[in-house]
């Protein structure tokens, strides 16, 4: 079978986004209008999406009639995150940790059918990610449209498949994430030691253990 990524098993299936996944477009900026004393709710935007993870939020507070009408908005474990306005190669798997937050106007919430981890991983090939730049608008902010993305091809190969894809991805993921903060201690461990290089040129440093 030739599928959009390229040539696959014959018993796998390409399908539209929406037929295995839920998808939902962001709430309106009157939704998110902040108001004094009123109930506090965190938002998801594309900056706090990082390299599949959700790395922050912002919390915005809303009337108690905004809050629940926000409801359909809110993400939960497993779901995906997606950008819809900006930087369209980011999208996010929600963890427990954001479990009730909002996702922001500028993004897309997906709640899959199949499994969570491997959709994750799909959106971020690249053919995948060249497919969507394709399909967005020409504006000067790149935009995807809901009913764009809904049509957007996702081969789904069986159960058992999607699992062990998600798992070996998933781990080398979390390898990633590892020796990313391994980098950023040792830029900071930098950053720090260079002004007592400078103010001791002749003196003994103790390495940290």
């Amino acid at each position: 079978m030739n599928a959009l990524v390229g040539p696959v098993p014959d018993n796998w299936r390409e399908v539209p986004l929406v037929e295995v996944c839920d998808v939902v477009a962001g709430p309106s900026a009157n939704l998110m209008r902040p108001a004094e004393d009123g109930v506090p709710v965190k938002v998801v935007a594309p900056k706090n999406l990082e390299h599949g993870r959700v790395t922050g939020s912002v919390t915005v507070h809303v009337t108690d009639e905004a809050s629940s009408r926000l409801d359909r908005y809110r993400v939960a474990p497993g779901d995906l995150i997606c950008v819809r306005t900006g930087d369209l190669s980011k999208q996010a798997r929600v963890d427990s940790e954001q479990e009730g937050w909002v996702v922001g106007n500028a993004c897309f919430k997906l709640r899959p059918r199949l499994d969570s981890h491997y959709l994750l991983h799909y959106l971020a090939h690249p053919v995948i990610r060249e497919w969507i730049s394709r399909h967005s608008s020409t504006a000067t902010v790149p935009t995807l449209t809901l009913s764009t993305l809904r049509t957007l091809p996702v081969l789904v190969p069986p159960q058992e498949e999607q699992v062990r894809i998600g798992t070996i991805l998933g781990a080398l993921g979390d390898k990633a994430a590892v020796h990313r903060e391994i980098v950023a201690v040792t830029e900071n461990l930098a950053d720090s030691l260079l002004p007592v290089l400078l103010a001791n040129p002749n003196g003994a440093i103790s390495w940290p253990a």
